[in-house]
Parts: C-alpha cells; sequence; structure tokens
C-alpha cells in the first residue's frame, strides 16, 4: 500500500491510497487527469465575500521550502488554480470551502496568503500575530471530501464513478465555531 495524493504537514483529512501497485498506478492516473475533485475546509482571516476561481503562478524555491505566488508567468513557475466559497463568516474570520483544481506543494495555503486571507494556524504563510492571538497549534486546513467524475468504464475504478468520500464532522468545524463565539480572537 502507498499514499497516492499528499497533505502538507499540519493539515488534517483525508488522503487517497492503493492497495497495490497496479491499484496505486490507476489511481495516480485519476488524480492526474483531474477526474478525482479534491475539496478542503479552512479558517481565514478577514472576511470573504462570495465565490471565486483564482490563478496565479508559483515559484517553489526547494532550498527553503516555500513558495511565492504571482500574478504573471515567471521563469521556473507552474500554473496554478484555485475556487473557494465562503461557508460562514464571523467575528473577523471566515470558514472557506476550497476547490484545489491544480494541486502544487502549499498551493491553497500561500494563494490564500496572497490574496491576503492566510490560514489560521499557518507559520509559514500566516500572520504570526493572529495566530498568538487564537492559540491554534496546527493550521485550520482539512481535506474533507474527494468526488469521483466520470471514470471510463475499461478502468478498474470505474466503479467510483460519481462517489463521494467525505470526512463526516472535521475538528476544524468546531476550531471556527469556538472562534465564533470568542471575544478576544
Amino acid at each position: 500500500p502507498s499514499v497516492c495524493n499528499r497533505l502538507d504537514r499540519n493539515t488534517s483529512g483525508i488522503v487517497a491510497a492503493g492497495r497495490s501497485l497496479p491499484g496505486l498506478q490507476i489511481m495516480s492516473e485519476v488524480i492526474k487527469d483531474r477526474s478525482l475533485g479534491k475539496y478542503y475546509v479552512c479558517v481565514v482571516r478577514g472576511i470573504v465575500k462570495g465565490e471565486a476561481r483564482i490563478e496565479g503562478w508559483l515559484t517553489k524555491n526547494e532550498k527553503t521550502n516555500q513558495v511565492s505566488i504571482r500574478k504573471e508567468e515567471t521563469p521556473g513557475s507552474l500554473p496554478i488554480r484555485t475556487a473557494y466559497r465562503p461557508l460562514v463568516s464571523g467575528n473577523g474570520y471566515t470558514l472557506l470551502e476550497v476547490h484545489l483544481i491544480t494541486g502544487r506543494s502549499h498551493q491553497i495555503r500561500a494563494h490564500l496568503a496572497y490574496l491576503g486571507h492566510p490560514v489560521l494556524g499557518d507559520i509559514k504563510y500566516g500572520n504570526r500575530k493572529m495566530n498568538e492571538r487564537t492559540g491554534l497549534k496546527t493550521q485550520a486546513l482539512c481535506a474533507q471530501r474527494l468526488t469521483f467524475g466520470r471514470i471510463p468504464e475499461e478502468n478498474t475504478l470505474h466503479y467510483l464513478s460519481g462517489k463521494v468520500i467525505k470526512l463526516k464532522d472535521p475538528q476544524i468545524l468546531q476550531q471556527f465555531d469556538a472562534l465564533d463565539k470568542s471575544k478576544n480572537a
């Protein structure tokens, strides 16, 4: 058995795995051709209004293990696409659902920070003062749902077409509720 997709350190949630080498290869192909939708929930600083699909260019610094986001392409950058929609806002924070369209290192965290809405608890791209005020020890980011699109009949994983795998009650929802009720955050 082996993992087909990874999560950033301190991100909770669902990962896909293959039980055998052929299963791993087939699942990796499903991920690569975007037949697998990856959805996250996160708590970000600020009030986010309305849904959006955002694009940009990501460059990774291998030495520092950090990425930077730009509006325009630069040498060595990779295209990124992220969609989000606010679920609920309160007390200066928003609980977002994020659809990871491309899957690059640190994409969600860096892209949202670039937009001025850093993920709560993120020590790499987040807001240190905000993190200290809330007392979170890990980032408020959770891979909550995987959705399988149409997988061709000749594919061994065809039986997964249209299936949804979802965490019922991720801890991040309680974290947001506690922030929304707190007066000193």
